[in-house]
C-alpha cells in the first residue's frame, strides 16, 4: 500500500493552546454534524422509539455517524499532519458501518412488502458490500470508495426501498427520506466539484452543512415512520406516538 502524498502548505490552520489544527472550519462543521446525530439519537431514546428493530438500528445509525464525524474531524482533519492518511481510516470505517446499519433498518422495514428472496439477498449483500468497500478504501486510501459506499447504501438501498414502501403505504414521514437524499446529492456535488465559499470555508465545509440537513430529515423520518405493516392490506399500523 502506498500512502498518497499530502500537501499541507495549502491547508488553512490555527494554533490553539500550542497545538496546530488543520482545516479548523472543517473540524467545526464535523462537530456540528455530530451534534445533529447525537440529538437525533437522544430524541429517539426520549420518545421511546426503541422497541422495534428498525428503530433500534436507526438509533444506532445516528450514534455511529456522530462518533464517525468526531473522529474524522479530530484525527482525520485537525491532526492529519501527525496521523497521515491512515488517520482517516477509523472515521471512514465507522461511517461506513453507520450506513450499513441504516441499510439493514430499511431492508427489515420494507421486508413485509417485498418478495422474501429479494429481502434475503440484500440482507446478505449488506455484509459483502461493506467488506468490499472497506478493503478498497484501506488499500487505496481514497475517500472515493467511502463516497461510493454511501451512494450505494443511501440511494440504491435506503432511498429505493423506502420509495417502494411509500408507494404501497403512503406514509408521509417517508417523504423526509427523499428530502434527505436530495440534501445528500447536494453534499456530493459540493465535494465532487469542490464548490468552496472561501479559503477558510471550503467544499468540505459546504458539503457538511448539506449533510446536517440530511441528518435532520432522516431523524424526522425515523420519528414519524410507521414500522409495522400488514402485507395483505398494505395499511401501516403505528406502533408509537410521535
Amino acid at each position: 500500500m502506498l500512502e498518497p502524498t499530502i500537501d499541507f502548505t495549502n491547508m488553512p490552520y490555527w494554533h490553539l493552546f500550542g497545538i496546530k489544527i488543520l482545516e479548523p472550519f472543517t473540524v467545526l462543521t464535523n462537530l456540528f454534524i455530530a451534534a445533529a446525530c447525537f440529538y437525533a439519537y437522544r430524541n429517539l431514546q426520549v420518545k421511546g422509539l426503541t422497541q422495534t428493530v428498525p428503530h433500534r438500528l436507526m438509533k444506532l445509525f445516528f450514534l455511529l455517524m456522530g462518533i464517525s464525524t468526531i473522529i474524522g474531524g479530530v484525527i482525520g482533519h485537525a491532526l492529519l499532519y501527525k496521523t497521515g492518511m491512515y488517520g482517516k481510516i477509523p472515521g471512514w470505517y465507522i461511517g461506513m458501518a453507520a450506513v450499513a446499519v441504516f441499510e439493514r433498518a430499511t431492508i427489515i422495514h420494507s421486508r413485509p412488502l417485498m418478495n422474501k428472496n429479494i429481502g434475503q439477498f440484500f440482507s446478505w449483500f449488506n455484509y459483502a458490500e461493506i467488506l468490499t468497500f472497506m478493503i478498497l478504501s484501506l488499500i487505496t486510501l481514497r475517500f472515493t470508495f467511502v463516497i461510493m459506499h454511501a451512494m450505494y447504501g443511501l440511494l440504491a438501498v435506503v432511498f429505493s426501498f423506502e420509495l417502494y414502501v411509500y408507494s404501497k403505504t403512503k406514509d408521509p414521514a417517508l417523504k423526509h427520506i427523499f428530502y434527505a437524499t436530495a440534501w445528500g446529492f447536494v453534499a456530493l456535488l459540493c465535494h465532487a466539484y469542490q464548490l468552496s465559499i472561501h479559503y477558510w470555508f471550503n467544499y468540505n465545509d459546504v458539503s457538511h452543512l448539506a449533510m446536517i440537513a440530511a441528518i435532520l430529515h432522516y431523524h424526522k423520518a425515523a420519528v414519524g415512520m410507521q414500522i409495522e405493516i400488514k402485507k395483505e392490506e398494505m395499511i401501516p399500523v403505528r406502533l408509537e406516538n410521535s
